[in-house]
């Protein structure tokens, strides 16, 4: 009788493959943090960069602080939920391929 041992949730050495192995890190909990703070720490010193140098500007929009940063999330957020319409329009079914036609 042998007794089997209950695999683990993570791979195995022998599994995982050797060009993968210089990206393992990634899947730690501070890569996956990281961008969050990175950026949000840019988005803060680009403000601060604007109050104590204020850019020449022309428009009145241009005028109330912070609207490069607020013009560039609400750019990021019109782009990101743009794919939600887009994948129903362009987007085909889960069983695209599996169906069966006459043209098989």
């Amino acid at each position: 009788m042998s007794k089997e041992t209950p695999k683990s949730e993570t791979p195995a050495e022998d599994e995982i493959h050797p060009a993968a192995r210089p990206f393992l890190w990634l899947d730690s909990k501070w890569a996956k943090k990281a961008p969050f703070w990175i950026f949000g720490g840019l988005a803060i010193l680009m403000l601060v960069f604007e109050v104590l140098n204020p850019f020449h500007r022309t428009g009145k929009w241009y005028e109330v602080l912070g609207f490069y940063e607020i013009e560039g999330f609400v750019g990021f957020c019109l782009a990101v939920l743009m794919g939600w319409p887009l994948r129903r329009l362009l987007g085909r079914k889960e069983d695209y391929y599996d169906q069966e036609g006459d043209n098989d």
